[in-house]
């Protein structure tokens, strides 16, 4: 039995924005003009796309949420989900962004295939999220088994914390290998994976007396170079 190449990963430096940095990445692999997607895009565009809107993209947004009605950003919005969108606009998108929307997916397989049908031939699908391999990601994850996880986050964080439990988390599409295979089997090519740990994303959930703990950890996991220590992941992954 012949055995794929795993997926090419590379360990970067923690970005001080990480949606800045994953659109211009994404930049890189839009035309001039081309069409974007923002899946999750809520009352704002996700994040800062300043990188990608010099390429002065047509910017449309989906998102059942009804705050997207509300963002003036986008150049067309949609109350609906990914998968809603791809049965009414299949190939129209040159690039698809998923910013911090993966931990979310109850379906990989159908959230993946609705990706590759709402992009044109060539084009590219972003995503960034936590690695639910990471201890903040596993705990993330064990806190919403438990059904605990919106009352540890206003415990913690009290309604600053009020958009990270809005949405139910699932973390069914948060490690590098479910990504390769979910990928793979929607019929995703030349799949490609930057990871990082950045401290200060995980140090602002914390009690005090365990602040100190994410940069000991940073370090550590720079120091033995393991993709899968890393607690973000982006990753590329293109329609052929």
């Amino acid at each position: 039995m012949t055995r794929t190449a795993p997926a090419p990963t590379r360990i970067v430096r923690a970005p001080d924005n990480p949606a800045r940095d994953l659109a211009r990445w994404a930049s890189r692999r839009c035309p001039v003009h081309g069409t974007v997607l923002d899946i999750g895009a809520g009352e704002h565009a996700s994040g800062d796309l300043g990188p990608l809107l010099q390429r002065l993209p047509y910017l449309v947004g989906t998102d059942p949420d009804h705050a997207i009605e509300n963002n003036r950003t986008l150049d067309e919005r949609h109350r609906l989900t990914a998968e809603e969108l791809a049965a009414e606009h299949p190939g129209r998108y040159d690039v698809v962004l998923a910013i911090f929307v993966l931990e979310h997916v109850e379906d990989p397989d159908a959230f993946a295939q609705a990706c590759h049908r709402l992009l044109r031939p060539g084009g590219s699908w972003f995503a960034l999220t936590l690695n639910v391999h990471h201890y903040f990601g596993a705990t993330a994850w064990a806190t919403n088994r438990l059904g605990i996880q919106p009352a540890v986050l206003h415990r913690l964080k009290g309604d600053a914390a009020a958009h990270d439990h809005r949405f139910p988390t699932r973390y069914r599409l948060n490690s590098r290998h479910t990504v390769e295979r979910v990928a793979g089997r929607a019929g995703f090519t030349d799949l490609e994976f930057r990871v990082y740990d950045a401290a200060d994303r995980y140090a602002w959930y914390l009690p005090h007396p365990l602040k100190r703990l994410p940069s000991a950890y940073t370090s550590f996991a720079y120091r033995v170079g393991q993709p899968g220590l890393m607690g973000h992941l982006t990753f590329r992954a293109r329609r052929p």
